[in-house]
């Protein structure tokens, strides 16, 4: 709770700077644009920016993950089918060697 407080009162104080900042220039007849406002609208065009990076990698990572789990298990499914093979001619020997009994 304090570390939030002292964290409000940097941030308070950091942006009164700013619009002191503002305020010195235009009083001085300097043209600019620079405020609280637009220094937190810039910051969250930043953020809401990472933001759709972040989203943009999720989704490549789940692609990536979805390919690598279907290359797993068609590869389980080609091993079983390939075993499957490789004993049948017993499997149907011993087969017909039971029914005979």
């Amino acid at each position: 709770m304090k570390a939030q407080k002292k964290l409000n009162e940097l941030a308070e104080s950091a942006l009164s700077q700013i619009d002191a900042l503002g305020y010195n220039l235009d009083a001085m007849g300097v043209e600019n644009q620079i405020n609280r406002h637009n220094l937190i609208a810039f910051l969250m065009f930043g953020q809401k920016r990472l933001e759709g990076e972040m989203d943009s990698l999720n989704a490549k990572v789940d692609v990536s993950k979805a390919k690598v789990e279907s290359i797993v298990d068609n590869t389980e499914k080609l091993f079983i089918s390939a075993k499957n093979l490789a004993v049948f001619p017993a499997k149907y020997t011993i087969d017909r060697v039971r029914a005979q009994f």
